[in-house]
């Protein structure tokens, strides 16, 4: 697949994602009010349950990996694509920026400068994943929940939806530390903690619009 073909698929997986998320949003503000689970753990099952709602054409395949959804569907350009959509879940109380992964979350290589220091991290995610007899694209996105703690549940404030590239263009989205997506991520090595990146929303939409979507909630 070309890099204009696999922009085109990221394009096309994450509007169905964004689609989702909006026709169901309405209930997401009530489950969100209602239930009393940790607000990261609601959201994660709103994921889910949007996703489900919407019947996304699947292929009976079992991925891995550390996304709060992993699914092996069809995405139609108009032919049938073969698509690993890995799908993680944010929930934070304030930051509408940046979105924090894991090297596991990602199949692009971080490149950006920290602490008068180069990084140069790859990602763990693969960018094409094969199983039994199917290849498939990898597609990543994040759904991020903006919330604020009420005395019984919590009240939903915005919904983000973007699209990390895959790591196939890695040229055109980050190139060098000098030319980069990435802020430092919110992890403390002197613990022990695996590194972590935030990626950056206001940087992915100066290179493609189309990677970030705001969904607000009437």
């Amino acid at each position: 697949m070309n890099l204009d073909d696999l922009e085109r698929l990221e394009e096309v997986t994450l509007s169905m994602v964004v689609q989702a998320i909006i026709d169901y949003k309405d209930r997401a503000v009530i489950i969100f009010k209602e239930e009393t689970d940790k607000a990261q753990d609601i959201a994660e099952d709103v994921t889910r349950e949007a996703l489900d709602e919407m019947h996304i054409p699947k292929i009976n395949l079992r991925l891995y990996g550390k996304a709060d959804v992993k699914k092996a569907i069809y995405v139609f350009l108009p032919k049938a694509i073969p698509v690993a959509l890995m799908l993680d879940t944010k929930t934070e109380k304030s930051d509408e920026n940046t979105a924090t992964i894991q090297m596991s979350q990602t199949s692009m290589c971080v490149r950006m400068k920290h602490a008068d220091k180069i990084l140069n991290e790859q990602g763990k995610l693969e960018t094409v994943i094969k199983r039994e007899k199917n290849t498939l694209q990898t597609v990543t996105i994040i759904v991020k929940y903006l919330y604020t703690e009420q005395v019984l549940g919590y009240r939903l404030n915005k919904i983000i939806v973007a699209c990390i590239p895959n790591g196939q263009l890695q040229e055109k989205y980050n190139p060098d530390a000098e030319h980069t997506i990435w802020r430092t991520g919110r992890n403390a090595p002197t613990l022990g903690e695996d590194f972590r990146v935030r990626v950056k929303f206001d940087e992915l939409k100066k290179h493609a619009d189309w990677r970030v979507h705001d969904i607000p909630i009437q």
